[in-house]
């Protein structure tokens, strides 16, 4: 009796979810019959490192997948721009209750869902972005000792096979904490050390366990690694930036602005005059804005930066161009600032076509806040809409031979920079609302840093290494290269 029933209640449940699934679906994009419970993650091709390349090639420029939620993915530019641009104000919102959103959330304004508290934090960053702005050359001057610590970190290597990989992303956040604390520390202090092991456990352990969550959502609640992972994300987040803020806040003078903390607390009072209502929280909240500095600024930077130097390494006439064009436009000691940047297209045009190639953010993903149109699809409200940056970045429609390495793709027929905007199908930074709030922050590195490099050093590979791939694994929010060692030699 009890089996006969028991197959009966299971018979009427997958008929119902057979329903169900099929009139959600029915009016959505393309893509493969979901299972219950695990959804689509039988299809993802996970061995390849590009889990929904494939499913790309087979259903085209628009497709739904089930991973935990109905997931829409948007491979072209002109998807891409509808759905965040033509519709940012209903492509916006974020998927709360993710582990990455209990770790850097829920107070930030990268994972953070939309609302009236994430606008007044929006208005926030991007005053105190402004307000920090207005001393960018102050801000370069303090760039400046973390590119000379690089330079100094790698001269000591002496000929000798290294990972830059790991100098780089110390170099970054020793850079972004600069810019947070006006701080001068070494590339190995221990806040680095500590913000550099948070920003492991954003971009790769906790994404790691990605698919796991997508099939059971309660996962990340259960003893396991993840919740480990979560734990101490958190502590790490309020043991580094709790101090730090609270110091601020009680030597804070109005008007002084020592560094981009205090540009927050200013622009947070200067807003917080403006508004009347109570739901826009608190000046605790600037925590999660300073993580959100020090974590998407760096782990992007670094990565894109890790795949410049890997470039070099395999296009050496590329590498000596560029050394050759730094030179010319600064001689052999001054550092390189942004003001000499129009004077080096090549350099210019070769740090995009390296973050084309690569896409060290494969993917930008955003939740609709309400029902919307795309290409004929209704895609109903809650939809995590996936713009597929790695796939746009490499559309044959939108780039001449797409696949191969040709910084000249972004110089005019005059040898001058056509700039980061020239290409609707370049996406970088994403598009729309929750585009990179820190965008000319993370120009400044890439200029100074690739500059200074490629100007004193000449990066080869090991005597007899193996090529390294041009591409990377895009299963995390970031697209790093694999480790790899290079030989540095000082120029002069």
């Amino acid at each position: 009796m009890i089996l006969e029933l028991t197959t009966t209640l299971t018979l009427l449940w997958i008929t119902w979810y057979l329903i169900s699934t099929y009139l959600e679906r029915r009016l959505m994009p393309p893509g493969p019959f979901p299972l219950p419970v695990i959804g689509n993650m039988l299809q993802l091709d996970i061995k390849s490192g590009k889990p929904f390349h494939k499913l790309y090639k087979t259903y085209g420029d628009i497709m739904t997948l089930q991973l935990h939620k109905s997931t829409v993915f948007v491979n072209t530019a002109s998807l891409a721009r509808k759905a965040k641009i033509e519709y940012s104000n209903d492509v916006v919102s974020r998927e709360i209750g993710t582990p990455l959103y209990k770790v850097v959330g829920p107070n930030d304004v990268v994972f953070a869902e939309y609302g009236k508290a994430y606008m007044f934090r929006k208005r926030v960053f991007k005053s105190a972005m402004h307000v920090f702005g207005a001393g960018i050359k102050a801000a370069e001057e303090r760039g400046l000792h973390a590119v000379a610590c690089t330079l100094e970190q790698i001269k000591t290597m002496k000929d000798q096979p290294f990972s830059p990989k790991n100098i780089i992303g110390s170099a970054i956040v020793v850079q972004l904490w600069q810019w947070l604390t006006a701080e001068k520390i070494s590339l190995d202090d221990p806040v680095i050390v500590k913000l550099l092991e948070f920003n492991d456990l954003v971009a790769k352990k906790i994404p790691s366990t990605f698919l796991i969550h997508r099939m059971i959502p309660f996962y990340s609640y259960l003893p396991i690694k993840l919740s480990k992972f979560v734990k101490r994300g958190q502590n790490i987040k309020f043991s580094i930036l709790s101090p730090v803020l609270q110091s601020h806040l009680e030597t804070y003078t109005p008007g002084t602005i020592r560094n981009m903390t205090d540009s927050f607390i200013e622009a947070y009072k200067k807003e917080a005059a403006k508004e009347s209502k109570k739901d826009i929280g608190s000046i605790n909240d600037i925590k999660d804005l300073m993580i959100d500095v020090t974590l998407a600024g760096s782990d992007t930077t670094s990565s894109s930066l890790s795949w410049f130097i890997l470039y070099m390494t395999l296009y050496p006439e590329t590498q000596q161009k560029i050394h050759e064009e730094i030179v010319h436009a600064l001689g052999r000691d001054k550092l390189p600032r942004m003001d000499d940047a129009d004077n080096m297209p090549y350099l210019q045009a070769t740090i995009c076509e390296v973050v084309r190639k690569t896409s060290p953010v494969p993917r930008a993903g955003t939740v609709t806040i309400n029902d919307v149109e795309l290409a004929g699809y209704h895609i109903p409200k809650g939809t995590t809409i996936i713009v597929n940056i790695a796939e746009i970045h490499k559309d044959e429609r939108e780039w001449l031979e797409p696949h191969k390495f040709k910084p000249e793709r972004f110089l005019d027929e005059d040898g001058k920079f056509v700039g980061w905007t020239k290409y609707p199908a370049f996406m970088p930074f994403g598009l729309g609302r929750r585009e990179c709030a820190g965008i000319s922050f993370a120009k400044i590195m890439l200029f100074t840093f690739t500059a200074a490099l490629l100007q004193q050093l000449k990066f080869e590979l090991p005597e007899g290494a193996e090529r390294p791939a041009e591409d990377g694994p895009h299963l995390g929010i970031v697209n790093g290269p694999e480790n790899f060692q290079v030989i540095m030699r000082k120029r002069f």
